[in-house]
């Protein structure tokens, strides 16, 4: 499926979805959907009535799906915006764990840690070749979500990029990096090219990595840990947010306050994310 096609999909869905008693929609961030999956899977089994229909299409999409009625609960990997809060009066979040965002290469790339301005030069494409940041001597082929990402948005404002889409591309500069649509497929990707290099949530990317086929790359010389994220040494962190229109009510409310207890948030923290309490 396109890029293309794969948004579009997801605003079918939206524009198809309503309020229905036993039924609780949501998209937005993908960074968030397996937590969500996870716990919708586990709060069946008290409440076996119950259905969900998760949708991705990233944090900008989980803002304007929630503030137009579209759905019953958005979801972010990102703080909002000043301007969303003030075109969306109505919004209100609920925060569910915090995550990191971490650079991702394949397994068998020798590189274990890049400083920040190597990882500048390398989307920015000033640096092509991985022997230039101490690699084998091959291309560096980039891995980009789109900009519509709450990952994307944290990682191009920490390290100064500005892309631009062309042609199925993420242009930076001189850089130019192929769009996934979704973490999955960016992390598939590097999975099965030794010379790739993306970016990703903490969260989903600890699950390739357990699995051996990518991974994670010191930052700075600093480990992508949850510790070194709780005290602030990792600096590429950001919250995870449930949103709705209003307070929520009914269903809703019962689902998300069990997104925020105890069951769910081992739930979360199994999944590689930091949890709440």
């Amino acid at each position: 499926m396109t890029r293309f096609r794969a948004l579009a999909a997801v605003a079918a869905f939206v524009s198809a979805t309503s309020a229905h008693a036993g039924v609780i929609t949501s998209a937005g961030s993908t960074t968030v959907q397996p937590a969500m999956k996870a716990c919708s899977q586990a709060y069946k089994k008290t409440h076996a009535d119950m259905q969900f229909i998760i949708a991705g299409g990233g944090s900008s999409k989980g803002v304007k799906t929630i503030a137009r009625g579209k759905v019953d609960i958005g979801r972010a990997s990102r703080a909002i915006k000043d301007k969303e809060l003030a075109a969306y009066p109505e919004m209100k979040t609920f925060k569910l764990a915090t995550d990191g965002v971490v650079l991702v290469v394949n397994a068998a790339n020798t590189i274990s840690d890049l400083s920040s301005a190597q990882v500048e030069q390398l989307f920015k494409g000033a640096v092509s070749n991985w022997q230039a940041v101490g690699g084998a001597n091959a291309a560096v082929n980039l891995i980009s979500l789109g900009t519509e990402h709450g990952t994307y948005e944290l990682f191009s404002h920490h390290f100064h990029l500005k892309g631009e889409e062309v042609d199925g591309n993420l242009v930076f500069d001189h850089g130019h990096a192929w769009i996934a649509f979704s973490q999955d497929i960016a992390l598939d990707k590097v999975a099965h090219d030794v010379d790739a290099i993306t970016f990703a949530s903490v969260g989903v990317a600890g699950e390739f990595s357990r699995n051996g086929s990518v991974k994670l790359l010191r930052l700075d010389g600093i480990e992508p840990t949850t510790a070194n994220v709780v005290n602030g040494t990792y600096k590429l962190s950001r919250p995870l947010l449930l949103l709705t229109r209003g307070e929520p009510v009914g269903e809703v409310k019962d689902f998300i306050d069990y997104m925020q207890a105890d069951e769910c948030q081992a739930i979360v923290k199994k999944l590689g994310y930091i949890p709440l309490h």
